[in-house]
């Protein structure tokens, strides 16, 4: 691996983004070969769109969660299926479900009164029944937030009490098949998720028979984490498909579905970047890099850092130093995180940053100071490809 990295490090002397696709198929079969057959899985486009990665879950018999027109278009133009495809999304346009619904995808996750209203419009006209969840964004007694509000109220849905009084019998093209559930993020702990989702089965009951419902399908989202620090224990998804098995027994659910970004391809990426500057600042050593929260800007959005190391690390001293690393652009917030690495790390070493092929540039704000945008780069079967090479400035601004 890192003999390939090297190579690539000469050949575009830029900072990039490379995913390994064998590991991420790997990984995607044990998911796939451990779970019920009554679970289906959906991976959340919005954790890395590249049509590589589509590409691959489309062949694993995996869904796609689409939450925008330019998702969607994405997906399809990947060659996944209408049947594969639902759609998320606090922000849906009557043209967008019209759109929606004449791709014919699986199912629309209503968020809203308008959006029950427009579903209802649309599917009218078309002439079809369109098949839907209703979002539920419930009210927590903990104070903790995440990255999908936790407990704060959020843009998600709409809660329990307002659901209550909808009568979908006045909505004669719509069939909701059930509700739609997600406010945790990146959990570590099956026992916790499964706390969550047990609560969150509990409430989905009760409002299902206030509102007359039987629902087939409820949808977990995710919420399945991926560690960050090298301390922190993997979730193995035999636990989570045990933990879904007695919820389903205790709660009589029919089938559930599971939204898996993160979780699905985060420990597939890295982001590479080369270190530009070395200074010591008030006793502080500093690195300065080629790319920072341009690329990749979940450290400064959450406070927390993606694992980073020298590349070719073995070649480098072994004594060992804290440093803060930083990224080009002309703001406090554009840094990385502060790391231990070899002491002699200096001008021309490029860094690895593991964990990132979920939430890496397309969460990004790449336009900010003109620099260059990142490649992409993903191997597969001995193959190593660049569907998108590096972008200047001069490519996008006018």
């Amino acid at each position: 691996m890192e003999k390939v990295l090297t190579k690539l490090t000469k050949r575009l002397d830029s900072s990039f983004y490379f995913y390994d696709l064998d590991a991420l198929e790997e990984h995607l079969r044990y998911i796939t070969n451990n779970k019920d057959e009554s679970i289906k899985l959906y991976y959340a486009c919005k954790a890395n769109p590249l049509s590589s990665i589509l590409k691959l879950i489309r062949n694993l018999g995996i869904g796609v969660d689409v939450a925008s027109k330019g998702e969607l278009t994405q997906v399809v133009a990947s060659g996944v299926k209408s049947c594969d495809i639902i759609s998320t999304g606090p922000s849906k346009s009557r043209g967008y479900i019209r759109t929606l619904l004449e791709h014919e995808i699986n199912c629309v996750v209503v968020e809203s009164i308008y959006q029950l209203k427009w579903l209802n419009e649309q599917a009218k006209e078309l002439g079809i029944k369109a098949r839907a969840l209703l979002r539920v964004q419930l009210e927590w007694d903990s104070q903790e937030k995440s990255v999908l509000g936790g407990d704060e109220v959020t843009a998600f849905g709409l809660d329990e009490a307002t659901w209550s009084t909808i009568n979908l019998s006045e909505y004669e093209n719509i069939e909701a098949i059930g509700f739609h559930v997600f406010q945790w993020g990146n959990i570590l702990d099956p026992k916790r998720l499964e706390e969550v989702w047990d609560k969150t089965c509990e409430r989905i009951n009760t409002l299902a028979e206030t509102m007359n419902i039987t629902p087939e399908v409820i949808d977990l989202g995710g919420g399945l984490g991926i560690p960050y620090q090298n301390q922190d224990e993997r979730i193995d998804f035999k636990d989570i498909n045990a933990a879904l098995m007695r919820l389903k027994a205790k709660h009589g659910l029919k089938k559930i579905w599971m939204e898996l970004g993160r979780f699905a391809v985060g420990e597939c990426g890295l982001y590479l970047s080369q270190v530009i500057d070395r200074k010591n600042v008030r006793g502080q050593e500093i690195l300065v890099l080629d790319g920072g929260i341009n690329h990749i800007a979940r450290p400064a959005l959450t406070d927390q850092a993606f694992p980073c190391r020298v590349l070719n690390q073995e070649k480098k001293s072994t004594q060992m130093r804290e440093f803060h690393v930083h990224g080009p652009l002309c703001t406090s917030l554009d840094k990385l995180g502060i790391f231990e690495l070899p002491k002699d790390c200096d001008y021309g070493d490029w860094l690895v940053f593991t964990q990132c092929g979920a939430y890496g540039f397309t969460e990004s704000m790449p336009f900010f100071l003109c620099h260059n945008l990142p490649a992409e780069v993903v191997s597969y079967k001995g193959d190593v490809m660049i569907p998108r090479t590096i972008k200047t400035s001069a490519d996008w601004v006018e």
